[in-house]
This record gives C-alpha cells, sequence and structure tokens, in this order.
C-alpha cells in the first residue's frame, strides 16, 4: 500500500434542458452538465476507518470498513455507495482521509447528491479497484444503483448519466444506457437557485404515481394508448374520464414528450436554431407551471424580471417546488439579467459553462 499516493475524482453538476419529469415514466430527456463541480480526493493510511471531510458542510463523517456491509438508512448516501460498491465486489480494505469540496448548489434541483454519489464512486473504484471493467456507462449504472435501486428513490436515470457522461446527451430512460451526444448550440447559461429547497423524494413519488396512475386508467379505456404515439389532438376525447389534476398531468406528459423530440430533431442538425430551442424551453416551462405545477411565486417572478432585464428563454429546472431555474440571456445582457436575479431575491446566481466533454 502506498500512503503517499493521492487518489482523486470530480463530477459536475447537470441541468435537465428538456424532459423533466419524463425520465422516470420511461420517456427521454435531454440533459446537459456544467462546470460546477464537486471534488474528491483522498490518501489511504494504516487504519480502518474512511474519514471523509465535508468542508463545504463543516462536517466529518467516520465510516469503519467493516461496517459497510450493513444496509445504511435511506438518505446517507456516502454509506450506500461503499454498501453498494461492496456488494458488487469492490474490496475496500483499508482506511483514507478523504476530502470533499463543492461548488454545486445544495438542495437546488441541479444534482449536488447525484454529482456527489457518481464522484465518490469513481473515486472509490480509482482507489481499490473493480473486478470488471468500468467505463462511464458502468459509473452512471452503479451510482443509479446506489441511489435510486438501493434506496428505492423515484428518479430515472438523467442525473447519473449525465454526470458521469459530462456532455449534452438525449437518454432513452426505457433503454438502460442507451444515450447519444448532442452538439450544443449554447455555450453558457445562468443558473439561479431560488433558496426555497427543492421538492423532496415524497413530493416526486407522489407526481410519479398519479402520472403512473393516469396513464394506466387511459390504458384501460384505450389498449392502443401509446404516450410516444398518441396524437395530442386526442387529448380532448380522455379527459371526460378524468378530473382536472389528473387531465393536467395527462397534457404535460403529452406535449413534454413532444416538446424534447422536437427540441432533439433540431439538436441533430447540422446547426441548430437556437431561437427554435429557446421557444421550446419556454414551452417547455410553461407547461411545467401551469399544468404540473411545480413552480413557486419566488420562481414565477425571478423569471418575470429576468425577461424584463434581457433573458431570452428561462425556465425551472428539475423536481420543482423550488430549486433553480435555467436563464438564457440576449447576448450582451447577462449582466443585467443577473442582477435582475440577484433584485428578485434569488440566493445564488452563476454563468456557467456548458461542459463538452468527449
Amino acid at each position: 500500500m502506498n500512503i503517499n499516493k493521492t487518489f482523486s475524482s470530480k463530477a459536475p453538476a447537470r441541468v435537465c434542458l428538456f424532459g423533466d419529469h419524463q425520465d422516470y415514466l420511461g420517456l427521454p430527456v435531454i440533459a446537459c452538465a456544467i462546470d460546477k463541480y464537486i471534488r474528491i480526493e483522498g490518501k489511504k493510511n494504516n487504519t480502518r476507518i474512511l474519514s471523509f471531510c465535508l468542508f463545504d458542510l463543516d462536517k466529518t463523517i467516520e465510516i469503519c470498513i467493516d461496517e459497510i456491509s450493513t444496509k445504511p438508512i435511506k438518505g446517507d448516501h456516502i454509506r450506500f455507495v461503499l454498501y453498494t460498491l461492496n456488494k458488487l465486489g469492490c474490496k475496500i480494505n483499508t482506511g483514507m482521509i478523504i476530502k470533499i469540496n463543492s461548488s454545486i448548489y445544495i438542495n437546488a434541483g441541479i444534482s449536488s447528491s447525484s454529482a456527489l454519489i457518481v464522484c465518490l464512486v469513481d473515486f472509490i473504484i480509482k482507489s481499490f479497484g473493480f473486478p470488471k471493467k468500468v467505463d462511464k456507462k458502468k459509473i452512471a449504472e452503479i451510482a443509479f444503483q446506489s441511489e435510486v435501486v438501493e434506496q428505492k428513490g423515484s428518479g430515472g436515470r438523467m442525473d447519473q448519466y449525465t454526470i458521469a457522461i459530462s456532455n449534452t446527451i438525449f437518454l432513452e430512460t426505457q433503454k438502460i444506457g442507451k444515450y447519444e451526444l448532442l452538439d450544443n448550440p449554447f455555450r453558457s447559461i445562468i443558473i439561479a437557485n431560488s433558496g426555497i429547497k427543492k421538492a423532496t423524494d415524497f413530493d416526486l413519488r407522489r407526481l410519479k404515481n398519479k402520472a403512473t396512475s393516469v396513464i394506466n386508467k387511459i390504458r384501460k379505456l384505450d389498449s392502443d394508448f401509446d404516450l410516444k404515439k398518441v396524437c395530442p389532438t386526442q387529448i380532448g376525447s380522455y379527459n371526460k374520464f378524468l378530473d382536472k389534476e389528473s387531465a393536467d398531468i395527462l397534457y404535460a406528459t403529452i406535449y413534454n414528450y413532444k416538446i424534447t423530440i422536437e427540441a432533439y430533431k433540431e439538436f441533430k442538425k447540422k446547426k441548430p436554431e437556437s431561437d427554435f430551442l429557446i421557444n421550446k424551453i419556454n414551452e417547455h416551462h410553461q407547461i411545467l407551471k401551469n399544468k404540473l405545477k411545480i413552480t413557486t411565486p419566488k420562481i414565477d417572478n425571478m423569471i418575470s424580471k429576468a425577461f424584463d432585464a434581457g433573458a431570452l428563454g428561462a425556465k425551472i429546472i428539475g423536481s420543482g417546488g423550488g430549486g433553480s431555474i435555467m436563464v438564457i440571456a440576449k447576448r450582451g445582457y447577462e449582466e443585467s439579467v443577473i442582477k435582475s436575479l440577484f433584485d428578485s431575491g434569488s440566493f445564488q446566481v452563476s454563468n456557467v459553462k456548458i461542459l463538452n466533454d468527449k
């Protein structure tokens, strides 16, 4: 054992561009990684203690390696990574001093937890090895197993794959590991954190269960119903069987899928039109706001003020109920938009680069 060797890993935050509240239904998403990172580095020692120093939270977590085969309590992401990797055959056999730093907004809808999990999976495998060949896709799958499968979470694979791939991707969530890299015409976006914690896993599960229930009800009425093939004009024929909330969820599911596919086709063009994609981002946000109702008055005000200051497009990010928004500003108006976001009560605002890690 070389106690002088330093092991390190980093992972970015992610932004869902198209397909919020779609991946857990098996529908595709388009998401990108941004240049806000979590970084982990550490050295082995002669103890049996993994000591995690979380500088941003000003706390230290110590875990004995003899305990990692015991299933942790839901939400204990560090222990769940160790538990999952141990279960998959990773031999964690000595202690380490591990330092964790992050510039990713916490509980803000840009996947701070998933970034931690992806980064830690990569770090532990680099430090202790793994019985099988590991690539970015494998890192994403192990992270998904740790965060969602083992903890019985409600999310899909968008977070883990976008972060592990560190690019703009079209992810077909029904097919494990099926993704496509996209050339993103946007080089940067503005991220603003409202300071209101995003929806909890309980809230996400409620919306997921409601959407699944609505879809199953329609399939019982119409055995030919297919979310990916239904014509939006057919929605009205189903509404008489649904209450208002259910009808709104059905509308959102169908139209958000349609918008995602339209955006995907534009991304695939030799020269994607930014204006077209911005219009689709705005359409997507209106559905998230008016049909799924996942915005808040503060977020609505942030977006309104951003448009007044020179924004071209904006939408809420992730599960909603709080969290962050993304904004695309008119060229030359970035500082004006950033000022408007702070003036409207944003807790944190950053102009971030979109990653293209090929």
